[in-house]
């Protein structure tokens, strides 16, 4: 069925080149994936069949870009994009009855705030979150300015992965290829920290997380994170403050 697929998107779709390579490479890959889960426990070699490939089968698929090869956000959701192309055209087609990408969600994109803003943005935002803001947000706001933490790194933190001292302290964060890494802390940091908790000054085995959603009480999503830095951006007439 691939290489009928090509052969559309060669000759009936106004696509590039380098476009349809893309789209191909992305199949092939995945229909090897889909080939080697197969194959555990099996003597023959499977073959790829759409038509077996179910909505778990996808996400699964979709986790194992994020979590094994590590791609970012938009390499992941290239190849999903590629992936709900073909199956669509699998469906409009008549060779599966049902369409397995269809409610498999993209994955949302990376959030830091950007290292060019000034020292001038750096002081209007952080006055912003002083003036309006509660203890919680300023801390946020300063840990990512002074540490460059992405969000989800910042949002995955525990109580248990600070380290506050008089003079120095540390976070312990878990980052790409589930490899662990020591950010220092400035006392800028440690006192917006201390100020928001100040059992923090305490070392902690605590998994709770650090930073809690003040509505759910639950732990602070990526998305929660980017309505915080968005509002405060705003407020501080900062431009170009956005997730990426």
């Amino acid at each position: 069925m691939l290489e009928q697929y090509e052969r559309m998107l060669r000759t009936e779709e106004d696509l590039s080149p380098v476009t349809i390579r893309n789209y191909l490479s992305d199949l092939r890959q995945f229909a090897a994936w889909c080939e080697s889960v197969w194959k555990q426990g099996r003597e023959e070699e499977p073959a790829f069949a759409p038509e077996v490939i179910s909505t778990p089968t996808l996400t699964d698929y979709r986790t194992y870009l994020q979590q094994i090869l590590h791609l970012k956000p938009n390499s992941v959701n290239r190849s999903l994009i590629s992936l709900k192309r073909y199956f669509a055209w699998l469906m409009s087609t008549g060779q599966i009855k049902h369409d397995p990408a269809k409610v498999v969600k993209l994955v949302g994109e990376e959030l830091s705030l950007p290292r060019h803003l000034d020292d001038q943005e750096e002081q209007a935002l952080v006055a912003a979150v002083t003036e309006t803001g509660s203890v919680r947000d300023r801390a946020i706001i300063v840990l990512m300015l002074h540490t460059g933490l992405r969000a989800r790194e910042l949002c995955t933190l525990s109580r248990a992965q600070v380290r506050l001292g008089k003079r120095s302290g540390t976070i312990t964060v878990l980052g790409k290829r589930n490899k662990y890494r020591e950010v220092p802390l400035n006392a800028t940091v440690r006192a917006a920290l201390e100020a928001y908790d100040t059992s923090l000054k305490k070392p902690s085995s605590d998994p709770t997380p650090l930073f809690l959603s003040e509505k759910k009480h639950a732990r602070l999503t990526e998305r929660g994170l980017g309505y915080i830095v968005k509002k405060y951006a705003e407020r501080a007439h900062v431009r170009d403050v956005s997730p990426h």
